[in-house]
């Protein structure tokens, strides 16, 4: 199990545990404003998904992290890594898709910059991926401007999973090794079916 760790995260491979956390900020319309039909999700969705999640992991060993703060093991959201799967102009299927989803009560401090970088970078040396995708609806700016931190630049517009239009933000491998500079997040290996414990858990 590859855990991720930056100067104030924990980016933990999901588990059965954060079922609930999920739960709670799927039912949270301010989260969901700009996710596919901008709806909160009742609890199967939400169950349904979080089963999904557990089984990308098996299949694939990556996929959604919960965003977790170091000091306190406080659940602060997730970052996600999934095969975009979907047709999008320009951009082979088997691209790897960046996503980010946060508490309300953790935005304005930086925190989906820093976890989203952390799994980009895990995107292009662990998974060796040769581009990641981001979708993000246009009235998303906060996404927007993540993206961008990120390096990420524009590539033009598509449908996202329920239709609904996005722009499609993109990164090449060469791209990235020519700006990244430290790596932003380090990590450790635990055998499957171990976890970490941190103080305040």
């Amino acid at each position: 199990m590859h855990v991720l760790t930056t100067s104030r995260l924990v980016l933990m491979p999901w588990q059965d545990a954060f079922r609930e956390d999920l739960a709670r900020l799927a039912s949270d319309e301010r989260v969901m404003r700009y996710i596919g039909n901008g709806r909160p999700w009742n609890p199967e969705q939400a169950r349904q998904r979080h089963q999904a999640c557990l089984t990308h992991w098996e299949d694939h060993h990556f996929g959604w992290r919960a965003i977790l703060d170091s000091p306190n093991g406080r659940f602060l959201g997730l970052a996600a890594l999934n095969y975009l799967g979907a047709l999008v102009p320009g951009i082979e299927e088997s691209a790897i898709e960046i996503g980010w989803w946060l508490d309300p009560g953790a935005w304005g401090r930086g925190i989906a910059t820093e976890a989203a970088a952390a799994i980009r970078d895990e995107a292009f040396t662990r998974l060796h991926a040769a581009q990641i995708v981001a979708r993000l609806q246009p009235r998303n700016r906060a996404s927007g401007r993540v993206a961008a931190r990120l390096g990420m630049r524009l590539h033009g517009e598509a449908a996202g999973r329920t239709g609904e239009p996005v722009l499609v933000y993109l990164l090449d491998h060469t791209d990235w090794r020519a700006g990244s500079a430290a790596p932003s997040a380090t990590s450790q290996n635990l055998p499957d079916g171990k976890s970490v414990t941190l103080p305040g858990w």
